[in-house]
């Protein structure tokens, strides 16, 4: 096993290997096709994520989840910084996850992972994997790199609007659009006006949300999901509201 960390998910138990700077948990994410704890009801489309940061510290912290995410009987707020053997959970009493190895120093809640026995896994026959070779064990963890990542460019205004995760919805509503829209000249763009979606597949679509004036892509009315791709040009709502891809991270 390589030096990223390995976070594990369950029940069914799981182990995560961190191939990038973040994971990001949730229901819509890719790992939710093969860990049944992340399909939880009490689990949150975006629910949580881990960062690295300076000096490869990582940290956890609660995408606005509707159940919370808790550590040591605490709903967190804000960030926390995560030690190996650390454990929180994804809703207070929701699928545990623990910090297994690399993440540095040991939590308060640690036991040496060294110690454990790493043939002490639950892994479901058939499950799919993530990559080739990968079952979900000790020995074999899901391997998971970037997050899905968008950056728009106003048109208008020259402002840049990025966000990640694999679905990210465009709108006027903070509690629930993850690239937010508010100026009062504005007001044509719904609330939840439109959405991006990574899919499984490697693909990246588009889709209106039965907002109140509607969202054209490439000049045409967006009727149905359509395939979005750098460069394409998205009118959400007016002419006024024409934003532009300039980058799409796929994972």
């Amino acid at each position: 096993m390589s030096d990223n960390p390995v976070l594990t998910i369950g029940p069914p138990l799981r182990y995560i290997e961190i191939d990038g700077g973040s994971l990001y948990l949730g229901r819509d994410s890719i790992l939710a096709m093969t860990v049944p704890a992340l399909m939880s009801k009490v689990v949150s489309n975006r629910h949580c994520a881990i960062r690295r940061e300076a000096d490869d510290r990582w940290m956890l912290e609660d995408l606005g989840s509707t159940n919370g995410t808790w550590m040591r009987s605490t709903r967190l707020f804000g960030k926390v910084l995560l030690h190996t053997g650390d454990v929180f959970t994804l809703g207070r009493n929701g699928p545990v996850c623990e910090c297994y190895k690399g993440f540095g120093g040991l939590g308060p809640d640690a036991t040496n992972p060294e110690d454990q026995l790493a043939g002490n896994v639950f892994v479901d026959p058939g499950t799919s994997t993530i990559v080739d070779g990968r079952d979900g064990s000790a020995e074999k963890p899901y391997k998971v790199g970037r997050t899905p990542e968008i950056t728009l460019i106003h048109e208008r205004s020259g402002r840049e609007l990025s966000a990640k995760g694999y679905t990210i919805v465009i709108g006027r509503d903070p509690e629930s659009a993850q690239i937010v829209i508010r100026s009062d000249e504005e007001r044509h763009v719904s609330g939840r006006h439109c959405e991006v979606r990574f899919r499984s597949d490697g693909a990246v679509v588009v889709r209106d949300l039965e907002s109140r004036n509607g969202t054209w892509h490439n000049g045409k009315p967006l009727r149905e999901e359509q395939p979005l791709r750098e460069g394409d040009r998205l009118v959400i709502g007016a002419a006024a509201t024409t934003v532009r891809v300039v980058k799409l991270v796929t994972p």
